[in-house]
């Protein structure tokens, strides 16, 4: 799957939010995400065993210490909001800029660097085109009240800078740094054209889930076809469900305790953010060391 299909897509979806309303919005991003977007992160735990297969380590043990990490993540979550937000949004945006560059920037000695830049860079967008939706989530979320940020020089700044940075490394980019702002201007655009939820799910499912559910298939050894398609989803179903019944639960839960229900919201989506991110740069480890392999032969 080539990113000339996600750009077909995410023309189809500006185009179809022009004659759609909020709640039908809200719809399609809710599938989107439930769907390929949790989808992307529930073969975590396969992963991880055929990682460590040489330990013979039992998948159960990897469950616990999965879950462990996670219930220690949400605590600090929990209780240190502010920076919870802020260690979650660097996190994030460093596995959003590898998830997008890793193929250009993975001999750079400074992608870390890049990587992060690039997902700031997607996140103050998505802010800046949402101010009052995002304004409002964050006080929910950590009581932190944003209102009067300056999120508009915030993001010409780091578009700027990512611009520049994309300059200094033209080696890896060559022609193709026009194409990487073509894709920055269309993501403008959605933003732009689409509510908080459908905006962040075109992101989150189409450029991000779907490119890394195609990854987690090479670097498990197998070729992009229907047979390895069906199997990863064969060994995440199981996973997959879980997390749709959780979703569930925290919204049966929401109905009872109303916007209380955000700060545990917050917390348990960087418990689960965290150890996922952790695994998938260790996945892109692999996968460039096997394409090194590859090349050297």
């Amino acid at each position: 799957m080539n990113k000339n299909f996600n750009i077909i897509i995410t023309a189809f979806v500006i185009w179809i939010s022009l004659y759609t309303n909020a709640q039908i919005e809200l719809l399609a991003s809710g599938i989107f995400v439930l769907s390929l977007g949790l989808m992307h992160g529930s073969n975590d735990i396969n992963l991880l065993q055929e990682q460590l297969t040489k330990n013979k380590t039992k998948k159960w043990v990897l469950i616990g210490v999965y879950i462990s990490l996670g219930t220690v993540v949400f605590a600090l979550a929990f209780y240190w909001r502010v920076l919870g937000l802020m260690v979650f949004m660097l996190f994030s945006s460093y596995h959003f800029g590898e998830q997008h560059l890793h193929n250009r920037l993975s001999n750079s000695k400074t992608k870390a660097f890049d990587f992060t830049l690039y997902g700031l860079v997607i996140f103050s967008m998505l802010f800046y085109t949402h101010q009052s939706d995002v304004q409002f989530l964050i006080l929910q979320m950590t009581g932190w009240d944003i209102t009067g940020m300056p999120l508009s020089y915030v993001t010409v700044g780091l578009i700027g800078l990512l611009i520049l940075s994309w300059i200094s490394h033209f080696k890896y980019f060559k022609k193709e740094i026009f194409e990487e702002m073509f894709y920055l201007l269309m993501f403008y655009v959605v933003f732009y054209n689409t509510e908080l939820p459908l905006s962040f799910a075109v992101y989150f499912v189409i450029w991000h889930a779907i490119p890394s559910i195609k990854d987690q298939i090479l670097v498990e050894g197998y070729t992009l076809n229907y047979k390895s398609a069906l199997r990863y989803f064969k060994q995440s179903y199981l996973y997959w469900l879980v997390s749709v019944f959780g979703i569930f639960l925290l919204y049966k839960v929401y109905d009872l305790i109303g916007n209380g229900l955000f700060p545990i919201l917050f917390a348990a989506l960087v418990a689960i953010t965290f150890p996922h991110i952790l695994l998938i740069t260790r996945l892109f480890q692999k996968l460039n060391q096997s394409q090194k392999t590859k090349e050297g032969h």
